[in-house]
């Protein structure tokens, strides 16, 4: 019989993981599959239970938010790539900005379906900071809001776009000036209130980058960094910028993509990594690992299959 391990945290965003756990169970149980259930009880478990658990099981899905996510997968990626099960998720955060870009579905039943016998894919993961990251590594404006903000709290937080658009009301915001390069010969140097290296469609609601611009297994990120504003016709321009995604490599808002980037500052910069914290250093280098992992992103009526690792797919 196939083995799936389901993962989830019950103190994800509204406790849906918790509600919903019977639904999502009887469906995984319909799929055929001999199911452990395992919830986490602390910062720590889902890596854990990923690396030590992963290769006795044909699946392992996750429910829980993108910090859970990327637990899991720092797990499976301590295994040896032919070890490492597909890789099903359940968003239950209060972002799950990967899931949008993953476009999965809405209903716990649909969710449960699409991670238990969706259309494979290989993905792409990155490393920065020496943690993996599923979809985003950050530094800058209000990065620190999703993992300084207690569970309890985050509910109450209002669209990350609105957050920036009323930053340009503020004083002092902090800026870093960096030198970034990248292997593929981009070179910026200039103050930066904020800068992503991500594979995501969505970061927060603050860039909503378009789909085919984002490929989930071609070796490269998106990285945008938006520089100081002076002035309130800065700020107009930052937000145009990102509404209408003109991006350059010498406007206020700048654009390109690579495998490998270098960050350098002349003081230390605290990183988010998938909404967790990454630390703080001067110097970071974030890089892609091409196609990683295998990940059950769709159903087979939606998409064609597309090429991926699977380890031991049933």
């Amino acid at each position: 019989m196939k083995k799936l391990l389901y993962i989830y945290n019950p103190a994800a965003g509204r406790k849906t993981a918790r509600i919903n756990l019977s639904e999502v169970l009887e469906v995984f149980a319909r799929q055929g599959y001999e199911i452990t259930v395992l919830p986490t009880q602390k910062r720590g478990d889902a890596a854990a239970a990923a690396r030590d658990r992963g290769p006795n099981y044909d699946r392992v899905v996750c429910c829980g938010g993108d910090g859970t996510l990327n637990e899991t997968v720092r797990g499976l990626l301590d295994l040896p790539r032919e070890l490492r099960p597909v890789l099903g998720y359940i968003p239950a955060g209060t972002t799950n900005d990967f899931s949008r870009t993953l476009e999965l579905p809405k209903t716990p039943a649909e969710l449960a379906e699409t991670a238990g016998a969706g259309t494979l894919r290989a993905i792409d993961v990155g490393q920065a900071c020496g943690q993996p990251f599923t979809y985003v590594a950050a530094f800058g404006l209000f990065t620190d809001v999703s993992y300084s903000t207690p569970q309890a709290n985050k509910n109450l937080l209002g669209h990350f776009a609105y957050v920036l658009e009323g930053a340009g009301k503020l004083a002092n915001i902090p800026s870093y000036h960096m030198n970034v390069t990248s292997a593929e010969g981009h070179e910026a140097e200039g103050d930066f209130i904020y800068g992503m290296v991500g594979n995501t469609v969505s970061v927060g609601g603050l860039v909503n980058l378009p789909r085919d611009k984002v490929l989930l297994d071609d070796g490269r990120f998106e990285v945008i960094l938006i520089r100081r504003p002076e002035n309130g016709r800065d700020w107009q321009s930052i937000l145009t910028a990102l509404t209408t995604l003109e991006l350059a490599e010498d406007g206020a808002v700048l654009g390109f993509s690579a495998a490998d980037v270098t960050f350098s500052c002349d003081q230390s910069v605290a990183w988010t990594v998938d909404g967790e914290f990454g630390g703080e250093q001067e110097t970071t280098r974030v890089q892609n690992l091409p196609r990683a992992l295998t990940m059950a992103c769709g159903t087979p009526e939606k998409r064609e299959q597309e090429p991926g690792r699977p380890a031991r797919d049933p």
